[in-house]
């Protein structure tokens, strides 16, 4: 009975272990966290991308408010063709003019304008994915976070099958034991081996998609999560639909396109007034050879387009831009509504993880590790049978697991829901500190 007592109080040491992981004190901030969000938004090449598309647009503005380019005409006129002399007839000349179209007053700067919005448009959408990539790396992170617990606590209990397997084979060859409780000890330690394979294969997964993010070969050794983590103790900020919609890039990029919008169906209206086309040509002629002498030629050009087909033409896009700016803003209302219906089911989310940790925590833990400690105390003097043992085992295993995964879930939506907000970091709530920001322009910055 001595080696029974030595052998439960070893394992009593063991099961300190995961109550112990619940004593740990709440991260600020992991350095290796805020490595990779560094990294990728440094890296990421879709962001990139997306930031060249900012600079592209930002590049098309001057043009739109550009006058056209002027024409310049040379030419040779009523030249005969019997000599191609230049002094056999007075109407021979030689001409040279340049020609200018001016848009009607108010076209040019109206085309500026959308093309400003545009453009502005695009820099939100750029902020927008850079929220986006900050919240998958984030995901990566407490997924990796809930794979590595996962795996120390899939190791843990494997240690801990094998000293109940040397317990029911002890009690097996004195007797007192059974033969299907070794067999059923060797299962679940072979159950165990089982999920060690099947986590670390879901690791590799992760961590190659996390290298996908961050622009590096997906063979990268991950870096180890730090252990640890818990719930903050402050409460969840939350934002009126104001602050929302003037904060979320998303919708302040749809604001940029409803703007655009209205901006055309001025430039519409004002279309149906025409352009002028100024010209002016110099017309040289050469003096003749019975001697008179040629006077040179000035000329000088007005001219417009004439609205001729008014109803057909002008008036109809004036129409188009209306139902399109119409349907800009439906489909604006449509994306706000499921921002808003978003950021509600993460706050959902939110409450009920909040409430199955607070729960693990506050009593399901703890009770059953007691539930265990009084199997194992029972088991040693033949009051518990070993499938009893095993139940036990196997429910305070579960609740470790599902204890890891709550945690995990909440920053996982926590992350969503500071994305969804229109924040890239909520400070004291995801540790996030402010990172080094890529300047995109100068106009962008004003």
């Amino acid at each position: 009975m001595r080696k029974y007592g030595m052998l439960f109080l070893v394992l009593g040491l063991v099961m300190s272990g995961p109550l112990s992981s619940l004593s740990g004190n709440r991260m600020n901030q992991s350095r290796v966290l805020k490595e990779w969000i560094q990294k990728a938004l440094e890296n990421n090449s879709r962001l990139e991308a997306a930031y060249q598309r900012v600079l592209s647009a930002e590049k098309v503005i001057p043009q739109a408010g550009a006058l056209p380019d002027p024409q310049f005409t040379l030419s040779l006129s009523n030249l005969p063709v019997n000599s191609f002399s230049f002094n056999q007839d007075p109407m021979t000349g030689k001409l040279i003019g340049v020609m200018q179209m001016f848009p009607f007053p108010g076209k040019l700067s109206l085309s500026k304008e959308i093309e400003e919005h545009k453009a502005t448009a695009k820099e939100y959408q750029h902020k927008e994915l850079r929220n986006q990539i900050i919240q998958m790396v984030k995901h990566f992170y407490y997924d990796l976070y809930s794979i590595d617990r996962a795996i120390e606590t899939t190791q843990k209990n494997k240690a801990l099958m094998e000293q109940y397997a040397l317990g029911a084979e002890a009690k097996y060859k004195t007797g007192s034991g059974l033969q299907q409780d070794v067999l059923r000890a060797q299962v679940e330690i072979s159950k165990l081996e089982d999920k060690l394979i099947m986590w670390r294969q879901k690791r590799l997964s992760v961590g190659a998609q996390l290298n996908a993010l961050l622009n590096r070969p997906v063979q990268t050794q991950v870096e180890k999560t730090e252990p640890g983590l818990k719930l903050p103790d402050r409460p969840l900020q939350r934002f009126s639909a104001k602050e929302i919609e003037q904060n979320r890039p998303l919708l302040k990029a749809w604001h940029q396109r409803i703007q655009k919008a209205e901006t055309e169906i001025r430039l519409a209206e004002r279309d149906v007034w025409p352009d002028f086309t100024v010209g002016a040509s110099y017309r040289q002629r050469s003096d003749l050879s019975d001697m008179r002498q040629m006077t040179d030629f000035f000329s000088a050009t007005l001219s417009l387009n004439i609205p001729l087909y008014l109803n057909q033409k002008q008036k109809a896009k004036v129409a188009e831009q209306e139902l399109a700016y119409q349907a800009v803003k439906s489909e604006y209302e449509y994306v706000k509504i499921n921002a808003f219906s978003e950021i509600q089911g993460l706050l959902a989310e939110l409450e009920r993880n909040r409430k199955r940790v607070e729960l693990y925590q506050g009593g399901l833990l703890i009770q059953t590790s007691q539930s265990l400690e009084s199997a194992q105390a029972g088991y040693k003097v033949g009051k518990v049978d070993f499938l009893t043992l095993i139940s036990n085992w196997m429910m305070l295993q579960n609740y470790e697991l599902q204890y890891v995964f709550s945690v995990s879930d909440y920053y996982k939506n926590l992350a969503g829901y500071v994305r969804a907000v229109g924040r890239e970091n909520m400070p004291g709530l995801d540790s996030t500190n402010m990172y080094e920001k890529k300047t995109m322009s100068h106009r962008s910055q004003k």
